[in-house]
């Protein structure tokens, strides 16, 4: 019996710990013992205690404003902790001791490049469990995720360096070697690359090995339907979507059969917009079901959702409000499989686009195509693969 630890430092919501619970089952039911430290304990609450686990809050720290947008991964960094040496070192010893604490033979690292700085510092091994997102490309600097911008010569090479020298400060008061670029941080015992080519936030990342998506965690309730014709449609919305009362509005004007799971909805805003035909869920749905009997999808773009529709065929009308959901609907878009909304301009044509999902056959032939073209995949394969190279890294280990 090994005993792994899960690391998530950066994002939010039901997708991280949803999209690794069929890995951790897995990996349980071979005797190993995973211990869960969250960036979110709420998450953890509704989708882990049912499941026996108990988890820790991860050592994070509050955004610092800077100027303008994030233009690359290394100014997200900088904007959380990477911008000063003492402040990463914190983060860094926080890591240490609850990977000490905990015995980690292994680390899994969801988004947590601190977790991985950390076990490096320890000589802890890890296994990047990730999206395109999670793990830029192997360059210097690190590439744009703007690249639709102009950026001035030079630019991203400042980024990498101020993000280096806080890194290489660290890796120095443990005694560890520098690195000559950030993306070193990213070599790790194995870099499990999740997800799609088509669906990588990084479409110029060139050759990579994708793992493709674990099975369904097979977790929320069943949605129930209004009883009335119509094309279904499935929204996923909080109050943290941009343009979320838009989103409802064109739902009630459309009058389809709908069901929407918004967790944190006021009472009023659900007053507001009752009707016969609109189903409001508290409670996660079960992603496969709902998508395998849905016609569409509105959500803000969270990538186990939109990958789930997108292997039942289902087009999506995404809602991105952040750089990574932006990135992800943008590559959507570009398939033909479904239409964005900008996040930075007045949602007035969000009823048009919505309409248009439904009513325009392409959408829904070019989400067929991408179901098609991975309908032999074998989601429960990539299960076992990993659970038998996580065995090997952990046998392995010091």
């Amino acid at each position: 019996m090994s005993r792994l630890l899960y690391a998530w430092e950066f994002g939010a919501n039901f997708g991280h710990v949803g999209a690794f619970l069929p890995l951790a089952r897995a990996l349980r039911a071979r005797g190993h013992e995973i211990r869960w430290t969250v960036a979110q304990t709420a998450p953890a609450a509704r989708l882990l205690a049912q499941e026996g686990y108990t988890w820790l809050q991860a050592p994070t720290c509050q955004e610092t404003q800077r100027e303008g947008p994030p233009l690359s991964y290394n100014d997200i960094l900088l904007r959380f902790g990477y911008a000063r040496d003492e402040d990463l070192l914190g983060l860094v010893v926080a890591w240490r001791e609850l990977m000490r604490l905990n015995g980690a033979q292994v680390v899994l690292a969801d988004h947590a490049p601190t977790a991985i700085l950390a076990a490096r510092t320890l000589g802890i091994p890890v296994v990047l469990f990730c999206f395109g997102f999670f793990a830029p490309p192997r360059q210097r600097p690190l590439p744009s995720l703007r690249p639709w911008l102009a950026l001035l010569p030079g630019q991203l090479d400042a980024l990498e360096n101020e993000a280096l020298a806080s890194i290489n400060a660290v890796l120095g008061h443990f005694g560890q070697a520098p690195f000559d670029a950030v993306a070193q941080l990213f070599d790790v015992a194995e870099d499990t690359l999740l997800g799609f080519p088509e669906l990588d936030h990084y479409a110029e990342r060139g050759p990579a090995r994708y793992w493709g998506n674990l099975p369904d965690a097979g977790i929320g309730d069943a949605p129930a339907w209004p009883n009335r014709q119509g094309k279904r449609i499935f929204g996923y919305l909080r109050t943290g979507t941009r343009h979320y009362e838009a989103a409802l509005a064109a739902l009630h004007a459309l009058g389809e059969p709908t069901v929407v799971f918004f967790p944190d909805a006021p009472p009023a805003l659900l007053e507001r917009y009752a009707a016969p035909h609109l189903v409001f869920s508290a409670n996660p749905l079960a992603l496969a079901q709902t998508a395998r009997e849905a016609d569409a999808a509105v959500t803000y773009a969270s990538v186990s959702t939109a990958t789930g529709f997108l292997l039942k065929g289902k087009p999506l009308l995404l809602l991105p409000g952040h750089l990574e959901q932006f990135l992800l609907a943008r590559r959507v878009e570009e398939m033909g499989a479904g239409l964005m909304v900008n996040p930075e301009q007045p949602p007035l044509d969000l009823e048009l686009k919505l309409r248009r999902v439904l009513s325009e056959a392409d959408f829904t032939l070019n989400a067929q195509a991408f179901a098609r073209k991975y309908s032999n995949f074998s989601q429960d394969t990539v299960t076992t693969h990993l659970v038998s190279r996580i065995e090997e890294i952990a046998a392995a280990a010091p």
